[in-house]
């Protein structure tokens, strides 16, 4: 007589088996970007989970999670398990201006973030559509002032760096515009592009191809010297202006764990972290779509948005800037 089975020996066996190869699957390293594909924070992303993977020895997913001005991606970020698995790009909207801005916004860089550090930050230019009767920054605010209420300018949303950044800059130079909020940095240039809005006053690597084409002009770069990209166009400090002469801003990208991470797992990131940083390759791709490597040193990056968060306070609270 032949012996039956022993089912349950079986599924025992097969349980075992399939828990073992579950056990021996490289586990994934995310990281989630709290805006839209396209726009620096994601660039970067996209350009370092390769370098980075390699690093770990794990794979690098990278999960744009939109909403809320980066909100709604922080804070599933938080949500998720602490076991160093969960990285967070974030920017100067993300660490710096949130908590300023936003009454609950849910997390607290300052205790919320075990910073990694900068890995790149970027200059950019000041452009205006095609249309727009001026060809530098001097004849745009004698249009300004020329025109009162009349001009527009995009941003990536009511509260974020760009949007405030913005506002600083016009009444650094006297002068006003009305606020258009879209998006993402994509929905912004392509608004310029085709003549929705007037002006965009921090426009990075993406607006290239925009302004080689005709379809936008730059009048000035956005720091105290050109941009490699566009070195045709004069740095704010060549425009000839009082109030730029020593004008200048710079965005950044950087990286986080949450806090809480495990101090072995929180290591194992941060030495994958300075290798991938250290990498030609990277940051010659970083030079390439218009960012500057930076060190990546977390002590840095703590210092960078603790500074950012006082001065946007300071600037909020003298009443120059309203988010209305």
């Amino acid at each position: 007589m032949r012996a039956r089975p022993d089912w349950r020996a079986l599924f025992l066996a097969a349980g075992l088996l399939l828990g073992t190869a579950c056990a021996a699957a490289p586990q994934a390293y995310t990281i989630v970007v709290p805006a839209p594909p396209g726009g620096p924070i994601d660039r970067v992303a996209r350009l370092l989970a390769p370098d980075l993977a390699a690093a770990l020895g794990h794979p690098v997913v990278v999960d744009n999670r939109l909403g809320a001005a980066g909100k709604i991606g922080v804070q599933a970020a938080l949500r998720a398990p602490r076991d160093g698995h969960t990285l967070i790009a974030v920017s100067p909207s993300i660490a710096s201006v949130n908590p300023v801005v936003d009454k609950a916004p849910g997390y607290d860089p300052l205790a919320d973030f075990d910073a990694l550090g900068i890995a790149a930050t970027n200059a950019g230019v000041v452009a205006v559509r095609a249309g727009l009767p001026v060809a530098d920054m001097a004849e745009l605010v004698h249009y300004a002032k020329a025109h009162p209420g009349e001009l527009t300018y995009g941003s990536f949303g009511i509260g974020t760096s760009l949007h405030l950044q913005s506002e600083e800059l016009l009444h650094t130079l006297g002068i006003d515009a009305r606020h258009i909020p879209y998006k993402g940095e994509a929905q912004v240039m392509a608004a310029l592009a085709g003549g929705e809005v007037d002006l965009m006053l921090y426009a990075t690597a993406p607006i290239v191809p925009l302004v080689q084409s005709g379809r936008v002009r730059a009048l000035a770069a956005t720091s105290s010297q050109r941009w490699a990209m566009l070195p045709q166009v004069p740095s704010y400090a060549e425009t000839g202006l009082p109030a730029l002469r020593t004008y200048q801003y710079r965005s950044w990208v950087g990286f986080v764990l949450p806090t809480g991470t495990p101090a072995a797992d929180r290591q194992a990131v941060l030495q994958a972290w300075q290798r991938t940083l250290a990498s030609p390759k990277l940051r010659e791709s970083l030079t390439a779509q218009g960012f500057e490597p930076a060190s990546g040193d977390p002590a840095d990056m703590q210092r960078t948005v603790a500074g950012e968060i006082g001065r946007l306070r300071a600037l909020l609270a003298s009443g120059r800037i309203t988010l209305d």
